[in-house]
Formats: C-alpha cells, structure tokens, sequence
C-alpha cells in the first residue's frame, strides 16, 4: 500500500471507531491545522493558499457549531451550548477579519480559543 494510501486508510479507520467527544478533538486538530497553515501562507505573502485554509478553517467550526444540541445535558447543557455558540461565532468573526485584512493576530486570537477548547475536550476523552 502507498504511503498516501496507508495514511488515508488510517485516518479513516480512526474517524469511524472514534467516539463523540474523540470525534470533536479531531475536528479541533483539523480546525488548529488549517489556522496553522492559514498563517504559514500570509508569512509567504500567498493570499490565495491563506485564504483557502481560512475558509477550510471556516468550515470546521461551522460545522461544530451547528452540531451543538441546547437539548442535551438539562440546564448546564443548555448553557455550555450557549457560551460554545459564542466562542464560535467569535471566532468565526475572527476568521472573516483575518481573511480580510489579513491580520496575523486575528488568526492568533483564532488559536487560543481552538486550543483552549481542544486541550479541554481532550481531557474528557481521557477521562472516559
């Protein structure tokens, strides 16, 4: 098998064995990686490469916001939903600036909060 193949092959087998809260991890390590890689091609002056990893980026976090469930977990769910919606839509908006003014403490601010939130999902997956 291709080293190529092999990678894809892994990571496919690891996405559909991975739990919920695994699943969510792995969606911040996507969202962290294009941020990343966002940055990387605004040091290099590639608009169009930076752009395509912000909206990659973008992406990601839509998704996981429009994943949320408000119905979930009673009140305290509730409210984690609430105050999650808000750090995404945060971040959301400091994708769009990013993108627009291409300012690199947009996308630092980006990273703080995806890490932030990736360090404490990763600690329930540990935890379970």
């Amino acid at each position: 098998m291709a080293p190529l193949n092999a990678t894809l092959e892994y990571t496919k087998n690891a996405v559909m064995t991975a739990s919920k809260a695994k699943l969510i991890v792995l969606m911040y390590e996507g969202a962290v990686r294009f941020v990343e890689q966002a940055r990387f091609h605004l040091k290099r002056g590639n608009i169009a490469g930076c752009g395509t990893a912000i909206s990659n980026a973008y992406n990601v976090v839509s998704e996981l916001k429009v994943s949320l469930d408000p119905e979930a977990g009673g009140e305290v769910g509730k409210q984690l939903s609430i105050d999650l919606e808000r750090l995404y839509d945060f971040v959301l908006e400091q994708l769009v600036e990013a993108n627009m003014e291409r300012s690199e403490q947009n996308l630092e601010d980006v990273l703080e909060v995806l890490g932030t939130l990736k360090s404490a999902w990763e600690d329930i997956v540990h935890q379970a």
